[in-house]
């Protein structure tokens, strides 16, 4: 029977009534805590936790054991902020009753504030299994995973919480945000953004935070190719005074539309834009240097100015705390060579670094990759055989990175991204490594000192290019990087024109590449080269709206709408048989294709293309060069217009062209992957040799 004190008896006649009073002294233990515990509830309910405090605590004087006691004593403390109060009499009241699902869901939620969020998983699906329909646990469950980074199991139990309650304040924007995440992680499965705009469509309005679902909403259009969509949303709200959070999510975002459209200049602003809200954005700042390249206004001067520029402000800041080299200086030991890249899986880039990895001396060399992106496929599988070690260092800070690099005595260190997505130039710019080199993945400098060296080639990089680098050039004998086409790359056909009785004229690069003085002279070829056709695709035409633009930009440039197709982006299976239906391949300027180019010429399309100063303009040139097409190279406008004109008037040498290309490329340095390889091992040892006597102690 519970014993009280007078003024405890006093208080609880106060709280509970003098009949209630006499009952509770006259009564078994048992059911004293009980009534304790029942009225105390409705106290604590109210917001009297004082008085329920005090009759938990006199159920627990009558029921030391009692454990609704135990665990509501232990919720008022953790109500209370005293968390750390509060977990051992939630573990109590577990340890009494052990296969109750709220005990387990408020013991997740005091660990969560005592920002033990591992441990909270634990107990949150604890309750999900004690009780599979208490929608709170799988909403907290949810949470936490998501913000572990853990987007898979987060949707799941997100989901799970929608189903039961899908009215739960928060649960749909978590659920979203969730989709988001795990959508970001698989960037080839657009399920979890068409799930996510689903959920968003009809409601962003009703949620708790609607421009936060508006910004969901926008950013599920965006990854769905619906880009002048989600421009429209980023418009409207930055026409808005909102918080600077909002606004730099928007301008961030509509900048990255406006590169997926091919709208360079609009990009740029909106970065811009953003930079002045955050001006620690190094990406972002990555993202002006690499928009600037796509400018037929930019000089020279003007791109180097912008790569500085970056590095002053991410750069320079780093070099006092560059990091030691405890390494063994011996110039003719075997080399530990790393590779940083976000493009180990199926990426042009890989497809062109794949054959050298293959192929590199193990007895000289040891390979490390240091892989900086979540998704991977069969082409990220591939790069990690060939590797001698793998380390996956996506959402590693950079010091603690270049560390590892340090940790890992590595000896030269290979940038394969430079100011491209997911780069990692910060890691660079503290110098791990002795020896640090630019290569393949990027086609300007990176304005950073840190990084010794920028692999090009004669053609490339002609005499006098060294001004516009910050790193010192180092010419490869003929070419900065090779090719290894895709096994499903179908065979070479007859010419088109053959067949169809005209020229069909074609271009698949970037639309970002395709500005007013490109179309003009592509005008002036078509106007030239009667009955003749121009087909351009490319990812940005999926786009309606942006379709439409980019044909009233040509028409306006004099390209008659009849003799222009524009094709949306298909997959690279069948990009490369779209190649059977193109005689000549136009290349933009001053940004010359890449891939495309040897894609089209590996289909037998011979590509025209005209002379620019940078890396960016010459790749196309250099391939020519090494085939022995360099009549295929135009000096100015009028040279390109005359070649052009010169092909399509030609047929019969056209055709037989087409039927060599393929033969040529194969004979060709551009797939001779030995030789390359061991040029390219040649420079690495000397680079090494290089430093070895330059920091030798005297």
């Amino acid at each position: 029977m519970p014993s009280f004190g007078p003024l405890a008896t006093r208080l609880l006649g106060a709280l509970l009534g003098r009949r209630a009073v006499e009952s509770l002294l006259g009564s078994d233990s048992d059911a004293a805590a009980n009534l304790l515990v029942e009225r105390g509830i409705a106290l604590h309910e109210s917001g009297q936790w004082d008085e329920a405090e005090l009759l938990y605590r006199q159920a627990l004087d009558a029921h030391p054991r009692h454990a609704q006691a135990t665990h509501l004593t232990g919720l008022l403390r953790h109500q209370r902020g005293e968390h750390g109060a509060a977990l051992p009499l939630i573990d109590d009241a577990i340890a009494i009753a052990p296969g109750v699902a709220l005990y387990h869901f408020n013991r997740g939620n005091v660990l969560l504030a005592l920002g033990r969020d591992h441990v909270a998983i634990e107990s949150f699906a604890t309750a999900t299994r004690l009780n599979p329909a208490h929608a709170p646990a799988w909403f907290n469950l949810g949470k936490t995973q998501l913000a572990l980074n853990q987007a898979t199991g987060a949707v799941a139990s997100l989901r799970k919480a929608f189903e039961m309650a899908p009215e739960t304040p928060g649960l749909r924007h978590e659920l979203c945000a969730a989709l988001l995440t795990l959508g970001d992680e698989s960037p080839d499965d657009k399920a979890p953004f068409t799930e996510a705009r689903g959920l968003l469509h009809d409601h962003w309005q009703s949620i708790e935070e609607p421009v936060a679902g508006r910004l969901m909403l926008a950013y599920c259009d965006n990854q769905l190719g619906q880009w002048s969509r989600a421009q429209e949303a980023y418009r409207d709200i930055l026409s808005g005074n909102h918080a600077n959070d909002v606004m730099l999510k928007a301008h961030l975002n509509f900048a990255n539309t406006c590169n997926q459209l091919g709208q360079m200049t609009e990009a740029v602003a909106h970065y811009r834009a953003a930079l002045r809200l955050d001006p620690t954005l190094a990406d972002t700042a990555s993202s002006i240097a690499a928009c600037i390249n796509y400018d037929p206004r930019s000089t020279p001067a003007d791109v180097l100015e912008a790569h500085r520029d970056w590095a002053k402000q991410f750069a320079a800041g780093t070099r006092a705390t560059r990091l030691p080299h405890g390494i063994d200086r011996n110039p003719d030991r075997r080399l530990r060579i790393g590779y940083v890249s976000p493009d180990f899986r199926r990426h042009p880039v890989t497809a062109l670094f794949a054959p050298v990895i293959e192929r590199h001396d193990r007895g000289q060399f040891e390979i490390f990759c240091y892989y900086n992106h979540r998704g991977a496929d069969a082409v990220t599988a591939r790069i990690r055989t060939a590797a001698s070690q793998w380390r996956d260092v996506a959402g590693i800070e950079h010091p603690v990175l270049a560390e590892q690099i340090v940790a890992d005595r590595i000896d030269i260190l290979v940038d394969l991204a430079g100011h491209t997505a997911h780069n990692r130039l910060q890691v660079f710019a503290r110098k791990p490594a002795p020896v640090q080199v630019e290569w393949l993945g990027y086609f300007n400098t990176t304005g950073i000192d840190a990084i010794d060296y920028f692999i090009s080639d004669p053609h490339c990089s002609p005499p006098g290019q060294e001004q516009w680098f910050a790193e010192q050039l180092v010419r490869l004998p003929h070419t900065r990087f090779c090719y290894e086409p895709y096994p499903f790359m179908p065979p070479v056909n007859a010419l088109p024109a053959l067949s169809k009785g005209h020229v069909t004229f074609g271009c698949f690069n970037n639309l970002a590449k395709i500005n007013e003085g490109v179309l003009s002279l592509w005008a002036r070829i078509l106007e030239a080269v009667p009955g003749s056709r121009l087909v351009i695709q490319a990812q940005a035409l999926d786009d309606a709206p942006n379709r439409e633009r980019f044909a009233a930009l040509a028409a306006r440039c004099a390209i008659p709408r009849d003799r222009l197709e524009l094709r949306p982006f298909v997959r690279l299976e069948e990009a490369a048989r779209n190649y059977h239906g193109i005689d000549i391949a136009l290349d933009p300027f001053p940004f010359c294709g890449g891939m495309t180019s040897f894609e089209a010429l590996w289909m037998g399309v011979p590509v025209l293309t005209l002379a620019s100063e940078l890396v960016a303009g010459r790749q196309t040139l250099s391939m020519l060069r090494n085939l022995g097409l360099d009549t295929l190279v135009g000096r100015d406008e009028a040279d390109y217009l005359r070649i052009a004109v010169g092909l399509a008037s030609d047929l019969p040498g056209l055709a037989q062209l087409r039927r060599d290309l393929r033969q040529r490329f194969e004979a060709s340095p551009l797939m001779d992957y030995d030789a390359f390889t061991l040029a390219l091992e040649t420079e690495y040892r000397q680079m090494w040799r290089r430093w070895v006597a330059e920091t030798a102690v005297t």
